[in-house]
């Protein structure tokens, strides 16, 4: 009974945020999990996910779906790096999710991307070349310039999610839910 009245608390805390922030977070729904991920890196790493996050307390996926995300998926990726860029146990991805991009312009589309990434943080940029309606389904997407993040478990289950342009309450919202997470590994 008492994990039914800590729920409530969290879900009461969670919807007073949203009202004084006025973030738009989506309620996922009981193991919506993210779509598999067969891809390589621009560091030249093979990706695979959610597999890649065994063994980690969460995951933190950054997705764009077009162009004009670029700017909000940039401004989250270095939110994020600035606390999870060494950590053992959260990974992050930034996803690109280039699958309905023609294939005569891909490889310009991708190495557009690649420039424009530091080299430090090639390891973490997978761009997605298949299930594009997958992805779009699991972001509830709805604007193609938003940047949509999922912070999920080490099985590829969604357990947050939020979308648009940075800022302090959703950066600080995000890291809440991956902290939980944290508390939750066992040593």
């Amino acid at each position: 009974m008492a994990w039914r009245s800590k729920l409530s608390v969290s879900r009461s805390l969670s919807l007073v945020l949203l009202v004084v922030t006025g973030l738009m977070i989506v309620p996922c729904a009981p193991a919506e999990r993210i779509p598999e991920v067969h891809g390589t890196s621009f560091a030249n790493q093979a990706v695979n996910l959610p597999a890649a996050l065994q063994g980690k307390a969460a995951g933190i996926l950054v997705i764009g779906f077009s162009r004009g995300s670029r700017e909000a998926v940039t401004g989250w990726a270095t939110k994020i790096a600035a606390d999870y860029r060494t950590s053992t146990v959260v990974a992050y991805y930034e996803l690109p999710i280039v699958a309905g991009v023609p294939g005569f312009v891909r490889g310009m589309v991708l190495r557009s991307i690649k420039s424009s990434t530091p080299e430090r943080a090639q390891h973490r940029v997978v761009p997605v070349t298949n299930d594009e309606a997958g992805w779009k389904a699991i972001t509830h997407f709805n604007q193609p310039d938003d940047a949509y993040l999922l912070v999920v478990d080490d099985r590829g289950n969604v357990v947050w999610q939020t979308q648009g342009q940075p800022t302090d309450a959703a950066y600080a919202a995000l890291k809440q839910q991956v902290e939980s997470l944290k508390t939750r590994m066992v040593p």
